[in-house]
């Protein structure tokens, strides 16, 4: 069997990554950067000095993984982001660590690193912090390390904390807020992904993305965030007003992966917005049956 580390296999992304993995034959070793779930054993840090203790009390290195893949974050919400203070930037010690260890540690067929399509916006420091996490990618893959570097964009699913706009947008829908307010601003376009297919490309990644260069991953369709509450309510079922309150931040106004490379390397999404919509419904209504 083989076997893959994840990093941050309890988060959002990695819950729904870890079973997918284990269903193609992976044996997966699970930690975090923290404690933030009764679920983490043991921190990213922990487990690596656990591990290089073992190491030097049998005289024997432990085997290497076929497969690691690096979610792990500490991802600020952007009006923390954008306030002053150090914290923002934290990720990238735990980014280096990992690369640090996967220099040490090459996998055997690979290690991914999702960035982010937030690279775009040179005032988000969440951008310099995966900016730097590509260029220590790229330097792995120049010292022939196979390294996937993908840019995800905006991954939902009714399970994703509710610091996310889909999610919060979707519980006020529920509630039938009138008006349904939207934070930031309506015109905010962005490219919606559902977790399946956000997911299904980490796996397609392992054996077919390009090493070494930056991938988007999204639907290629843009979706104002006027559509989304829109789309939002008709599958509700009530009419209110939609308005944006403008007091809160907003980032870049229009985020669209371009889905040519992943595309020529046969990666293509294939829920719909309306269909990933219709199952968070459905998914909400049921924890409260």
């Amino acid at each position: 069997m083989k076997t893959a580390l994840v990093v941050g296999a309890a988060g959002f992304i990695g819950r729904h990554l870890v079973p997918k993995l284990e269903a193609v034959g992976y044996a997966v070793t699970g930690v975090d950067p923290c404690r933030f779930t009764c679920a983490v054993t043991a921190t990213f840090e922990e487990w690596l000095d656990s591990r290089r203790a073992f190491e030097r009390l049998h005289g024997i290195e432990v085997p290497t993984f076929d497969l690691v893949v690096h979610l792990g974050a500490n991802i600020l919400d952007i009006s923390k982001r954008m306030a002053g203070g150090l914290d923002k930037f934290a990720d990238i010690g735990l980014d280096f660590a990992v690369c640090q260890y996967v220099a040490e540690h090459p996998p055997r067929e690979c290690f991914i690193y999702p960035s982010s399509c937030a690279t775009d916006n040179p005032e988000d420091p969440y951008a310099w912090v995966k900016l730097t996490g590509e260029r220590f990618c790229q330097e792995l893959h120049k010292a022939g390390i196979p390294t996937v570097i993908l840019r995800p964009f905006s991954g939902y699913a009714s399970d994703q904390a509710d610091s996310y706009p889909f999610p919060a947008l979707l519980k006020r829908a529920i509630r039938h807020e009138h008006p349904l307010t939207v934070w930031g601003s309506l015109e905010t376009v962005r490219d919606w992904i559902h977790i399946d297919d956000l997911t299904d490309a980490f796996v397609w990644a392992i054996e077919n993305a390009p090493r070494g260069i930056p991938i988007d991953i999204g639907t290629g369709v843009g979706t104002s965030f006027y559509e989304l509450a829109t789309m939002m309510v008709d599958e509700v079922g009530y009419k209110p007003m939609i308005v944006a309150d403008t007091s809160k931040p907003a980032s870049s106004p229009r985020r669209v992966a371009d889905t040519t490379l992943a595309r020529a390397h046969g990666f293509e999404a294939r829920i719909t917005l309306a269909e990933g919509i219709r199952r968070a419904v459905e998914e909400a209504h049921a924890k409260t049956r």
